[in-house]
């Protein structure tokens, strides 16, 4: 009789808040704009803790000593590539064997059910499960990234083409349908601030 392999177990999955972005376009820290009662971070840590063993907040180094990080498990970019990568391979560097599920600072209508789904959605030979857009794009900053996804991302540093949108269209990545892409609509601006907290009013 043939032996059946054993399923692999889905590694240890830990939240990351990317909140390392200069908020250059918006002209104060995001990470501290109240959507939901409460500063963003803050609110996306809770939100993440209900999902994950545990949530770290991923930072450049001159925010470790602002409010309302200074008092939250933080964790430095310590690599020299831009964007959200150098947050998520700084987070490997503490906790190489473990899946991140990593949210961007900037996205407040983000809610439980979505990432649940993300949570629910991993399959164990997947590098990666993300959102799929309307548009036929990947959602790279709401997702989940297993640790065999650490490998493509350093090989993408040596090619000098770090990026995590490349991750996930090389794959292979568990692709999760999205009924309104507006919910993981980034806000950079003031006036988007200003349009996002009407619209979350008119929600409530």
């Amino acid at each position: 009789m043939k032996k059946t392999k054993p399923l692999k177990q889905l590694a240890t999955l830990r939240g990351l808040v990317l909140a390392g972005g200069s908020s250059a376009r918006m002209g104060r820290d995001k990470g501290s704009i109240e959507y939901h009662g409460v500063a963003q971070v803050l609110w996306l840590q809770q939100l993440l803790a209900e999902l994950c063993e545990s949530v770290y907040i991923s930072i450049s180094p001159k925010l470790r000593k602002m409010t309302p990080y200074r008092d939250l498990p933080l964790i430095v970019d310590q690599h020299s590539v831009k964007g959200p990568a150098a947050g998520l391979l700084s987070a490997w560097e503490v906790f190489p064997e473990s899946a991140w599920l990593a949210v961007a600072i900037d996205m407040p209508f983000i809610n439980k059910t979505l990432l649940e789904n993300l949570k629910k959605g991993r399959k164990p030979n997947s590098l990666a499960t993300a959102y799929l857009h309307n548009s036929g794009v990947l959602e790279p900053v709401c997702a989940v990234y297993e640790p065999h996804a650490r490998q493509e991302l350093v090989k993408d540093i040596k090619d000098k083409n770090v990026s995590l949108r490349r991750v996930l269209e090389f794959g292979p990545t568990t692709k999760l349908p999205l009924s309104k892409s507006r919910i993981l609509t980034s806000i950079n601006t003031p006036e988007e601030h200003k349009e996002a907290c009407m619209r979350l009013s008119s929600n409530n």
